[in-house]
Formats: structure tokens, sequence, C-alpha cells
């Protein structure tokens, strides 16, 4: 409807100029080197027009004779790359399929399409194939100046000096990523890790607010990686000082109050003070946070009193939280270690015997052989524990370490936060040798985190 109206209109006012010029036609006079020139107006608005058009039209003409060799490069140019791009297909195919020396044939001749993101593509996979260190390097560093492959260059070149040790320029690579929320979470997540790897506070800091407002890493998983990155932040500034201050501890358990190494660390820091302090802590904290590593850190503060007087104290400790598990595997342990057999028979045989674990079962052999010496229940209780349930352990989720503590770096692999309290779900491993058990249940903060630095 409108542009019936919009025509209507310009028609009408065209006859009404037409009309008009018609009952009005003028005279228009141009003298030119002795020449007179009468007409009307309309013949001189008919001539500028025609005038116009054919300028227009020899331009338009012109135009195309001159951009025909310019055509032909473009065409040839085109088909020259379109060949050489399904060259580097094909030899990308090839390389997958193992076939270098076909792989690097066709790369040749695709030459004319080097220092492209494709064709670096192919030639780094193929330098790294063959072990060619300086050129596979120089490949990915070319990769940074395309946006197509800036991403794999940079995740690329910062795991290859991981791998070498140099954390410093892996973190210089890691800086180049652009910080957008289509940014995969590996990034952000890996420049804190190495940041953590060379204690740069600062750094550490920028890298969780990065996370927080790029990555879909919830706040409570946040949460949680503030708390331990605080609690390393405070065993190191320990280390280093030897002073009491607690700063990074209380802001680790601001962001989680339950994690047992940081009440442990804490309490550490009370002990220094005032021995009531720390265990009026001890105490409120195993009330809500029962975990056996805090016992452990009890028994090892007063492993200088009289034996019964650990016994009531770590009694008095397990009546404190409803745990039957923690509380009566914890008191066992403890009275085992006293010699006090009957306190440790009657703890274990309140928990469940199909929640039994390992441990419980080599405690209760342990039992059978020093309280009564009977050999035979002894090997009958070692059997069970055979096909029994692992403990929770401090372990790695990504090399398996076993560790008797909780750290924010794996000793092992040097991967960060991937230390967890988590139990083994093979049940039929050798003790001894925990270290090469490869079937772990991760029970990480976020996986990004659980599945180490180059993955």
């Amino acid at each position: 409807m409108y542009k019936v109206i919009s025509l209507f209109i310009i028609l009408s006012i065209t006859g009404f100029i037409t009309i008009w010029i018609k009952n009005d036609p003028g005279l228009i006079v141009i003298e030119w080197q002795g020449w007179l020139v009468e007409t009307s107006f309309a013949i001189i608005v008919c001539a500028t027009i025609l005038l116009f058009i054919s300028i227009i039209i020899i331009y338009c003409l012109l135009k195309k004779i001159f951009s025909i060799p310019r055509a032909i490069q473009n065409n040839y140019k085109i088909n020259k790359t379109d060949k050489a791009n399904k060259t580097i297909i094909s030899a990308l195919s090839a390389k997958n399929m193992g076939e270098i020396e076909l792989a690097e044939k066709l790369s040749q001749k695709a030459k004319y399409l080097n220092n492209s993101p494709l064709k670096l593509l192919l030639d780094s996979e193929i330098n790294n194939y063959n072990n060619n260190e300086e050129i596979y390097i120089k490949d990915l560093g070319k990769m940074l100046s395309h946006p197509e492959t800036m991403l794999l260059g940079i995740k690329k070149l910062s795991n290859f000096y991981f791998q070498k040790g140099e954390i410093q320029k892996a973190i210089t690579i890691i800086n180049k990523t652009p910080k957008t929320k289509n940014t995969p979470n590996w990034f952000y997540i890996t420049s804190l890790k190495l940041n953590i790897l060379e204690r740069n506070w600062d750094d550490i800091i920028k890298s969780i607010r990065n996370m927080e407002k790029y990555t879909n890493v919830s706040k409570a998983d946040i949460k949680l990686i503030k708390s331990r990155i605080y609690l390393f932040q405070a065993l190191e500034y320990k280390k280093k000082n030897n002073t009491i201050d607690f700063r990074y501890i209380n802001e680790s358990l601001k962001f989680d109050p339950s994690f047992a190494p940081s009440i442990i660390f804490k309490a550490k820091l009370l002990f220094e003070q005032n021995n009531t302090l720390g265990f009026n802590y001890i105490k409120k904290s195993w009330k809500k946070f029962a975990h056996p590593d805090i016992a452990n850190f009890l028994t090892e503060i007063y492993e200088k009193k009289p034996k019964n007087e650990l016994l009531k104290i770590i009694k008095s400790l397990t009546k404190l939280n409803k745990n039957i598990f923690i509380n009566n595997i914890t008191l066992a342990r403890v009275a085992i270690s006293i010699g006090s057999w009957h306190v440790a028979r009657q703890s274990l045989k309140i928990i469940p015997e199909n929640e039994w674990t390992k441990d419980i079962y080599i405690m209760m052999a342990d039992l059978e052989k020093k309280e009564h010496g009977n050999i035979s229940k002894s090997n009958y209780w070692i059997k069970k524990s055979e096909n029994a349930n692992l403990d929770f352990v401090w372990g790695c989720t990504s090399c398996t370490h076993i560790s008797t503590n909780w750290s924010l770096i794996c000793p092992k692999c040097n991967n960060v936060d991937t230390i967890k309290w988590q139990q083994f779900t093979k049940s039929n491993i050798n003790m001894n040798k925990l270290n090469s058990i490869e079937i772990i249940k991760p029970k990480g903060i976020i996986e990004e985190l659980d599945t180490g630095i180059d993955r």
C-alpha cells in the first residue's frame, strides 16, 4: 500500500511538472564563439540527462575493460588458494593416518599458503611429530597472529613451556589470551595454576577475578578455590616468616570453614599462642566438621601426655560430633596406639560391619594378634580386608599420588588443587603400591581443576 501511494505521488508530481513546462516552455539563448543557439528549457533538461547517462555508461564500460586483468589475476589466486587448501586438508588426513612422509610431501605442494592459519596448523603438527622443536615453536608463535589459531597456539605454547619447567614463559604466553566469555575455561584456570606455581599473589587474585567474570564456574566453586589458595598463602607466609599471622588463614576459613587442613593450621597457630585457645578451637571445629586429620593433629600435640589422659581427651572430643564412623575409627586408632585394646575393640564394633573399610579390618587383625596372640583370627581379618573398600586418603586426581597431608600443588605431577580427600574405587590393591593406582574417583572442586595443566 505504501509503495502504491509513493508511486502515485511521484507520478502526480512528474505530470504536474510536465504540464507546467509544456504550458511555459520558456526560451534559453546561448551565444558561444559567434554561434547563437535558441532552445526551450525542456530540450536543455533532456540533453543534460542524456549527457549524464552517456558519461555513466562510458565510465562503467572503461572500468570493466581495465578491470579484466585484475579479475583474471584474482581468479588465478582463488583457484590456486582453493587447490592449496585441498592439498593441506589431504596432508592433514595423511598425518592423522600416520603417513608423515606423504603429509610432508603434500605440505610442500601447498607452500603457496605458507604462514596462512591452516598451513601453520599443518606444519606445526608435522614438526611436532618429527620433534623439530625450534621450528615447531616458531610455527606456534606465528599462529598467535591469526584469530583462527590464536587460542590453539597459546594452549600449545603454554603447555610446551610448562612441561619444560619454564613457568614464567608459560605465563607470558597465557597472558595473551583474549578476555571474553567465548574463551574456554581452560585458559583462565591454567593462568591461575601457573601463577600459583610462581607464587604471584597479585596475579592469582586477577586470575580468580577473570574466572568470576568470564567463566561459568559457580560462585560456590569459586569460594572453595579461594579457600585453598588463601590456605596455601598462609602456609607459605609461615614458612617464609615463621611468625604468627591469622590474615590469610582467616580468609581461607571465611570461604570454607569446613576444610580440615585450614582448621588444623589455625589450631596450630593458636596452640603456639596458648594451649587452651588451640584446644577450644579444635573442640568447636570438631563439633561441626569432624575429620581424622584433626584428631591426628591433636594426638601429635598431646603425644607427651600420659596415655590415659590422651585417651580421655580424644573421648571427650568424639562425644561432640554425631558422626559414628569418624568418631569411633578415630578413637580406635588412638586406643591401639597406646595399647588400650578393649576401648579399640568396642569402638570398632560400634561401626556396622557393612561399613568397614580396609583399615578397620587391618586394625581388627592387629588387635587379635597383639591382645590375644590369635594368629588364625588375625589372618582371617587380613583375608577379609583384601576385598574391602579402601579408606579415604589425600590423593591426586591427576597422577594418583598418595600423600599423608593436603597440599595445593601435587609433589609428583606438579598440578594444582588436585590433592583431594577421596576414596579409591579399587578394593583389591596392595596398599604398599598406592602410588601406582590408576583408578580414583575424583571428588574435586571443579572438573577443570582436577584434570591437570596440560589437558
